[in-house]
């Protein structure tokens, strides 16, 4: 059925007015809606500790099993290459900025050996080798 309303009636103007009955108008016959599913009320059930483990080694153990993927900024400068050099292969390798304490350099992160970083740039010369230590800070730009 078409979006639009449709209204049936009677011709506007015939020559010799015939007696017509009015045309019957699709109706919609059936509608569906969605059912509220029923929300569960779920309790803290209190685990009881292993022996011989202290209170403050289990709440170390769950404080690093809800660690959250942060913002790419707030990373630090090896977290930061690490990401780039490990995106899925179906995502293509991003663009990004690398601030140094002399230049910035826009291009590719291609690999990491030890604290260099092989780095393919956008302009001349295109394969460079820059120092992990001498980065100040790197920033996306895109695919």
């Amino acid at each position: 059925m078409s979006k639009e309303k449709v209204r049936r009636q009677q011709p506007l103007l015939f020559i010799a007015q015939p007696k017509l009955d009015l045309p019957k108008a699709e109706m919609q016959q059936a509608f569906r809606t969605t059912r509220d599913k029923k929300k569960e009320v779920k309790t803290d059930d209190v685990k009881p500790k292993p022996a011989g483990v202290s209170v403050e080694e289990v709440v170390v153990k769950e404080g690093v099993k809800k660690s959250k993927k942060g913002d790419f900024k707030d990373l630090s400068i090896t977290e930061k290459t690490s990401y780039l050099l490990n995106l899925p292969s179906q995502i293509p390798r991003m663009k990004c900025e690398v601030i140094t304490e002399e230049n910035s350099f826009i291009g590719t992160i291609s690999g990491i050996e030890e604290d260099v970083i092989q780095f393919k740039s956008i302009r001349r010369p295109f394969k460079r080798e820059i120092k992990l230590s001498s980065v100040k800070d790197i920033k996306l730009l895109g695919f």
